[in-house]
């Protein structure tokens, strides 16, 4: 329902022709680069989100495995709470992309810096207040999902394990977003597959064999962190493409 009344509010907002930007004849008429440009730099949260997917049946069963349905239980909990942090700084990224794609077209590459470097500092802030929110009162902010004393303390150490190198995240998602931003695709799908399936999976298939339900929590922590590293490696290599580029 909130979808389609989403959609009558957007059809009758480009309905209307006093707009600068309206539906008109010869609108619907595909041009090939556009299409293509755009399915590419699409592609980036797409495959994201069809990893995350894959990602999380692949928990589950691990932690099904190792743990149990409770640890199924905490995982739901612990999901929860870390996608709340996550929401806002998708929040900041999708502020961030019009501002930076309309700075890096006009070659304006000390603006494109700026709001990339804010946008940074924004995340890694809420990123770091869900760190310390979840090291220092996990069973307060648990409690809200659930009252069973066991469910309560395999969700605390799951969060507490999930949110170790939360402070670095935000800067990850950031620059994966950035690059999708201004029109690299090809940077963007890297980063966005990196932790999710090239980092991630293989830590879920390893590490439980030998730390049981504790090596499917570490895995999350531990794919941040490199994850994190080849963002950061990437992201200085086009910093100073832009600082020997003239503005």
């Amino acid at each position: 329902v909130a979808q389609v009344i989403s959609l009558t509010w957007q059809f009758k907002l480009f309905s209307n022709k006093d707009e600068l930007l309206h539906f008109h004849r010869g609108i619907f008429r595909l041009k090939r680069k556009i299409v293509f440009d755009s399915l590419a730099i699409g592609m980036s949260p797409f495959l994201m989100n069809l990893a995350a997917c894959f990602i999380v049946i692949i928990i589950n069963q691990g932690l099904k495995k190792y743990g149990g349905d409770l640890a199924i239980g905490a995982f739901g909990i612990v999901n929860r709470l870390v996608f709340i942090v996550v929401m806002i700084v998708m929040g900041l990224n999708q502020g961030m992309q019009p501002i930076a794609g309309y700075n890096f077209g006009a070659k304006l590459y000390g603006r494109v810096n700026k709001v990339l470097r804010l946008t940074i500092i924004y995340a890694t802030a809420v990123t770091t207040f869900g760190f310390l929110v979840g090291m220092l009162v996990p069973d307060l902010v648990v409690g809200i999902f659930t009252s069973d004393a066991e469910l309560t303390e395999l969700s605390v150490t799951g969060l507490r394990i999930t949110v170790m190198f939360f402070p670095i995240i935000g800067f990850q998602m950031v620059t994966s977003n950035f690059f999708q931003s201004i029109g690299m695709a090809g940077k963007a799908i890297f980063l966005s597959l990196t932790r999710q399936m090239l980092i991630l999976l293989p830590c879920l298939l390893v590490l439980p064999q030998f730390f049981g339900v504790a090596g499917v929590w570490y895995s999350m922590p531990v794919s941040d962190l490199l994850a994190s590293l080849i963002a950061l490696v990437m992201l200085v290599c086009q910093f100073r493409k832009f600082r020997t580029s003239p503005l």
